[in-house]
C-alpha cells in the first residue's frame, strides 16, 4: 500500500525563516474553524479541539485500517500544543499543532495505531493539512465522534423518529449546541451537511464537558 507524503511547501509550519525565504515575511496565520484533510478542528476563544478520522482499504475483501483520534489543546497565537488520544482509551499521545497560510500541521510525538497504513507518519516532522477552501465555519463550539453503533438525528431532543438521517461509530461530527445532555451537531461529510439533535451518550466530545 502506497503511503501518501506531503511535500513542505513554503508557509507550511516550517517557521520564520522559511517564510522569508520563500517569498519575505508573511502574515501570521489566524486559528479558526474548519475542516482540514482529515482533520475537522473547532476553534472557540483560545481553545481548539478536533477529530482526525480517516479510514483506508476494505475494497474487494481486502484489510481495512483506520486513523481516528480526538485531540484538544490551548492556543498561543497560531500555534497550540495538543494532547490525542482514541475514545475510551486513557493513554495520551502529546503534540503539536500548527494553523499555517494554507491549512494547519500536526506533530505527534508517537503515531496512533493505524495511523502509519493509512495517513504516514506524523513523528519528527510536520504532517500538513490542508483547509477546505471558503468553507462557512461559524459557530462551530466544538467537535465530536460518534461512539455508538448508529445515532439517528432527531429535529428535537426527544425519541428518535423511525426514519431519517443517521450516523455510525466513528463519524466526525461539528457541535453547534448543547442542552442537558443533547448535542446539536453538524455532519458535512456526506453528500450534503446534515444538522439534528444527538444525544450526548452516543458521542465522545473533544473539548472537556
Amino acid at each position: 500500500m502506497r503511503l501518501p507524503v506531503r511535500p513542505m511547501r513554503c508557509g507550511f509550519a516550517a517557521g520564520l525563516a522559511l517564510l522569508a525565504l520563500c517569498g519575505g515575511a508573511a502574515a501570521e496565520p489566524r486559528p479558526r474553524s474548519g475542516v482540514y484533510d482529515s482533520l475537522t478542528l473547532a476553534v472557540e476563544g483560545e481553545a481548539v479541539s478536533g477529530v482526525f478520522a480517516e479510514e483506508r482499504g476494505g475494497v474487494d475483501g481486502g484489510p481495512s485500517f483506520s486513523c481516528i483520534f480526538l485531540l484538544r489543546g490551548r492556543l498561543a497565537g497560531p500555534r497550540a500544543e495538543v494532547e490525542t488520544w482514541f475514545p475510551g482509551e486513557p493513554e495520551r499521545i502529546r503534540g503539536s499543532l500548527a494553523f499555517t497560510p494554507e491549512g494547519a500541521a500536526l506533530t505527534l510525538a508517537e503515531n496512533h495505531g493505524g495511523c502509519l497504513m493509512t495517513m504516514g507518519s506524523m513523528v519528527d516532522k510536520p504532517y500538513t493539512l490542508l483547509r477546505e477552501a471558503d468553507e462557512p465555519a461559524e459557530g462551530w463550539r466544538g467537535v465530536a465522534l460518534v461512539t455508538a453503533r448508529r445515532a439517528r438525528f432527531r429535529p428535537e431532543p426527544g425519541p428518535a423518529p423511525a426514519r431519517g438521517a443517521y450516523l455510525v461509530r466513528h463519524d466526525p461530527v461539528v457541535i453547534l449546541e448543547r442542552r442537558d445532555g443533547w448535542v446539536r451537531a453538524l455532519y458535512r461529510h456526506g453528500a450534503k451537511p446534515v444538522t439534528g439533535w444527538l444525544p450526548e451518550a452516543d458521542l465522545a466530545l473533544a473539548a472537556t464537558p
